[in-house]
């Protein structure tokens, strides 16, 4: 009744309430109390009535029918004291009740409740909890996501929708993943410069004006061209959240490692940031991803991103590297699709 996908673990939350697992488990996030990983499905011990499953790099978390939340992994994501020898097993996040949906990222999982805004628990690196250091060990009250309907988190940063579906983020921002339109698309910027957030980007050279023929090796050489001018802006004030696009709308989010995509309430899914992992390739303006109309929900990974539409077909985009793009063609290809492309089931 529910699938949780973290960096190196699966989880399920079966229709009877119990939990299953499988994968990597150096942090203990397949809830066995070990660390020894496994490729067989397992079902967890000390949960039970689960309607939820979410999974972060190195945490798993679940709800139950009564609106408690457990979690398992590394001991600082965990939410329920931060003890190693206890974090490998289901604990109960503590400080929280009344849990209606989770959400997890990273190093960080949060939960929206009946009442009040989501609490979150887990590292600070995507800038939630101010500027507490170290880990969160207890559901705590983001202040900035006190309006929030849907959170996507990702690797050190966070985007949320408010109640106009007005998508608004914050954290490190080195790949556009903030969608701020304030510098360009390509620039550089470091939220944790003593300075501020510091935005770095270069001129793109000059197109060749195609009237002007290359000119023969033996005569007249051009004089060289200056290089491309560098700028560097300084925001003193650290703003750490943006209006993400100038004013993108998002009913659902989803971020991973650079890069962050909503959907529209059109049906469509935009993204911003890192387009590609590895490449500098990436774009500050939310741009729609051709061939998603129609999506009803949107998945986003470290190499790529899936969206699943209102006719139950899936469609995918990114790094075909490892088979993620689920089309016929080589494992280790790295093909990449700026289009979805539609997944074969067979």
């Amino acid at each position: 009744v529910s699938l949780a996908v973290g960096s190196r673990h699966v989880c399920v939350a079966r229709g009877d309430g119990t939990v299953a697992c499988w994968g990597d488990n150096r942090d203990g996030q397949l809830g066995d109390g070990t660390l020894e990983s496994r490729d067989t499905i397992a079902t967890v011990a000390g949960v039970s009535g689960v309607v939820e499953v979410v999974a972060g790099g190195a945490q798993t978390c679940v709800r139950d029918r009564d609106g408690a939340v457990w979690c398992w992994g590394h001991p600082g994501a965990v939410g329920h004291g931060g003890d190693p020898r206890k974090a490998a097993r289901p604990g109960r996040v503590v400080g929280l009740r009344g849990a209606t949906r989770l959400v997890a990222g990273d190093d960080v999982a949060c939960a929206f409740v009946a009442e009040g805004g989501p609490r979150c628990w887990g590292f600070n690196t995507t800038g939630l909890f101010g500027n507490a250091p170290g880990p969160i060990l207890r559901a705590t009250v983001s202040k900035p996501l006190a309006k929030a309907i849907a959170i996507g988190i990702g690797w050190r940063h966070v985007c949320f929708a408010d109640a106009d579906a007005l998508v608004w983020c914050g954290g490190a921002d080195e790949f556009g993943q903030l969608g701020d339109q304030r510098v360009p698309d390509d620039a550089r910027c470091d939220p944790y410069d003593p300075r501020g957030v510091v935005c770095r980007w270069t001129d793109a050279p000059p197109p060749r004006d195609p009237r002007d023929p290359p000119r023969p090796d033996r005569c007249c050489p051009k004089e060289p061209a200056a290089p491309p001018r560098t700028h560097e802006q300084v925001f003193a004030e650290r703003r750490w959240w943006v209006w993400a696009g100038g004013g993108v709308r998002g009913v659902a989010l989803s971020a991973g490692h650079g890069r962050s995509c909503a959907l529209t309430p059109t049906g469509d899914v935009t993204c911003w940031g890192q387009w590609f992992y590895g490449t500098d390739w990436s774009f500050r303006r939310p741009r729609v991803v051709p061939g998603t109309t129609g999506a009803i929900a949107v998945a986003t990974g470290q190499h790529h991103a899936c969206a699943l539409l209102a006719d139950r077909s899936v469609r995918c985009w990114g790094e075909h590297d490892g088979g993620a793009l689920g089309v016929d063609a080589p494992r280790d290809s790295r093909d990449r699709q700026l289009t979805a492309v539609p997944v074969i089931f067979r």
